[in-house]
């Protein structure tokens, strides 16, 4: 005969100690007596509707003892039972689960709403900023030409007062070179004024002479 292992012993009494204590539920069938012990020879104390919950004291092959929640204690048949919870309680389960999951799904909607506005508001700032970049660009570009024509009209205005003084300083030369021209013809119309009157006066002292000479002759 086989000695049956020592750690499938353990696993089996450590099995057995795990179910002891939990909670089962009536299967879906007729109405399950519980009785005083193991058989059906014992006096049944209560009857237990599908998806009762009875918790596990004694775990048997056949026969289980368990308690049920007003405290009673009794033995069932094992296999009336499951680890399942009933049809009823899976649907409130089910049921509640999908609640929240909508107050999830309602709560992700509205984070994702409230997202989409948000992106929606950070597009239009974007857009207002991208506008306001280029119309600073245009107006930095104007300025910047601005700024060189200024530059240029500078540059043109000092070179405009450079030929200015230039032309001051010309035109007191010619004004000084005139002034000089006017004494030149002041004095040569003197010097021929006073020629002519010299010439004159010799011209009228050699008539003179002739004219004394002729007396002369005819006295």
């Amino acid at each position: 005969m086989k000695k049956t292992p020592l750690i499938l012993v353990l696993c089996l009494i450590l099995f057995a100690g795990a179910a002891q204590g939990a909670t089962w539920y009536v299967k879906p069938s007729a109405e399950i007596p519980l009785r005083r012990g193991q058989g059906t020879g014992y006096k049944i104390i209560a009857v237990l509707s599908d998806g009762t919950p009875v918790t596990l004291l004694t775990n048997g092959n056949k026969w289980v003892r368990v308690r049920l929640e007003s405290g009673k204690e009794g033995w069932i048949l094992k296999r009336y039972l499951s680890r399942e919870k009933p049809i009823k309680e899976q649907l409130v389960a089910l049921q509640e689960k999908n609640t929240a999951l909508r107050q999830q799904l309602d709560a992700t909607d509205n984070k994702l709403q409230q997202l989409t506005e948000l992106h929606q508001d950070t597009a239009r700032e974007l857009s207002l900023c991208i506008a306001d970049r280029d119309k600073t660009k245009d107006e930095y570009a104007r300025l910047e030409q601005d700024t060189r024509d200024v530059v240029a009209t500078k540059k043109a205005l000092q070179q405009s007062r450079k030929q200015l003084e230039q032309m001051k300083k010309r035109l007191a030369a010619l004004e000084v070179e005139n002034t000089g021209l006017k004494k030149s013809s002041a004095m040569m119309w003197f010097l021929t004024g006073s020629g002519v009157l010299l010439l004159g006066l010799i011209i009228g002292l050699i008539t003179g002479k002739r004219n004394k000479r002729r007396r002369s002759t005819l006295l």
